[in-house]
C-alpha cells in the first residue's frame, strides 16, 4: 500500500516551505539553484521524500536538528543525514511503538493549543497502522558529522550555515539562511520548552549568541508548529522571554510553577524524567536515562523545563 504524501505545508518564503507532519513536526524544505535541503525528517509517518520530490528535483541535503525520536523518524529514506555527533548515538529510527505513543500525543498536544473546534475533527489523510514507517529493514543512511559553523552550498548564492546551539539535547542545531533571512531552530526554541540536558549557563550563552545574530535574520521557525500558525515564525517575545529565565535561574532567583500539560495530564512542580527527554511528556515514558530533578519556570506566555541540579558549567567544560 503507497504510504501518504499528503502532508499539509506552505511556502512561507521564496523557495522556503514549512512541512507540517499532521501535527507531529515540523520539516523544513529550502531549495537552492543546484541542490535542496531537508531540515529534519520528522517521526516517520507517510512518504516524507515523495512528498519533497512533488516540489523539487534538486539533489537533496539532509539535516538533522537533533536525536529525538520526532525529528529522525524518517531519515533512513535518504542516503545521508547530518546530525551532530553528541546526538548520533540514538536508534534511527526508534522503535515503532514509542513512535506510535509519541505520535498520538504530541498531535493531541498541538491540536489542543489551537481550541476545540479544531480538535472536533479527524483531519489526517493518514492511517498511523499504515503510514507510520517500521522502518528498521531499511537501509540506513551514511551518518556525516554536522558541526558548528558548518556551511551548505545550495547554489544560486543560498548559503545554510549550522551553528551548536546546546540545551534541549547536546547536540541542539540551528540553521541560518541568510539570503532568505531565515533562522531554522528545530526544538532549540519554543514557548514550551525543555533545556535540562546541559547547564543553564551553557543554554543561556548559546542562546544569547541567538539573540546576537539577529541583525541577521527576521524571525524565528521552530520545528513544532504550536504556539504559532504554520508557516509562521515564533513571536518576538519568545527568545527574550527565554534568556530573562535562564538568567533568573543562573541568578539563584528560580521560583517553580505548576502548569497543565499539554499532553494532558497535569506535571507536578518537581517529577523525574530522564535528561534527553525534554518534551514535557509524563514519567511514564519509556525510560533510557538518569533522571533529573526538572523544575518548570514561567514568564509571561513562555515556560521553561530546567534541571534544578544543573545550572553552573563545571570548570572544565567549554
Amino acid at each position: 500500500m503507497a504510504l501518504t504524501k499528503l502532508f499539509p505545508m506552505v511556502q512561507f518564503k521564496k523557495d522556503t516551505w514549512e512541512i507540517d507532519e499532521f501535527d507531529c513536526a515540523s520539516i523544513f524544505l529550502l531549495v537552492g539553484t543546484e541542490r535542496a535541503m531537508v531540515i529534519d525528517c520528522g517521526m516517520g509517518i507517510g512518504d516524507l521524500r515523495g512528498a519533497v520530490e512533488m516540489i523539487t528535483d534538486k539533489p537533496l541535503v539532509c539535516v538533522i536538528s537533533h536525536g529525538h525520536v520526532d525529528h529522525t523518524g524518517n531519515a533512513r529514506q535518504f542516503d545521508e543525514i547530518w546530525i551532530n555527533p553528541r546526538d548520533a548515538a540514538a536508534p534511527i529510527p526508534q522503535s515503532l511503538e514509542r513512535r506510535k505513543w509519541d505520535t498520538e500525543r504530541i498531535a493531541r498536544r498541538q491540536k489542543g493549543c489551537i481550541g476545540a473546534p479544531y480538535t472536533m475533527f479527524n483531519l489526517y489523510p493518514y492511517d498511523i497502522d499504515v503510514d507510520l514507517r517500521d522502518g528498521a529493514d531499511e537501509k540506513m543512511p551514511v551518518i556525516r558529522e554536522l558541526t558548528d559553523g558548518m556551511k551548505f552550498d545550495l547554489g544560486g548564492g543560498r548559503i545554510v550555515t549550522a551553528y551548536d546551539c546546546p540545551g534541549h539535547t547536546k547536540g541542539e542545531m540551528v540553521f541560518l539562511d541568510e539570503m532568505t533571512r531565515t533562522l531554522i531552530a528545530g526544538d532549540a526554541l519554543n514557548f514550551n520548552l525543555g533545556v535540562s540536558a546541559c547547564p543553564v549557563e551553557t543554554t543561556l550563552r548559546y542562546l544569547k549568541r541567538l539573540r546576537d545574530m539577529g541583525d541577521r535574520y527576521d524571525g524565528i521557525w521552530n520545528g513544532h508548529h504550536d504556539f504559532r500558525a504554520l508557516g509562521m515564525p515564533l513571536d518576538e517575545d519568545c527568545l527574550p522571554n527565554v534568556i530573562a529565565i535562564l538568567e533568573d535561574a543562573l541568578a539563584g532567583h528560580i521560583v517553580p510553577c505548576e502548569t497543565p500539560s499539554f499532553w494532558g495530564q497535569s506535571i507536578p512542580l518537581t517529577y523525574g524524567v530522564r535528561t534527553n527527554d525534554q518534551t514535557n511528556a509524563p514519567a511514564a515514558r519509556p525510560e533510557t536515562s538518569k533522571p533529573a530533578r526538572r523544575i518548570t519556570l514561567r514568564r509571561g506566555r513562555n515556560f521553561v523545563g530546567i534541571d534544578a541540579d544543573n545550572i553552573y558549567e563545571k570548570k572544565e567544560q567549554v
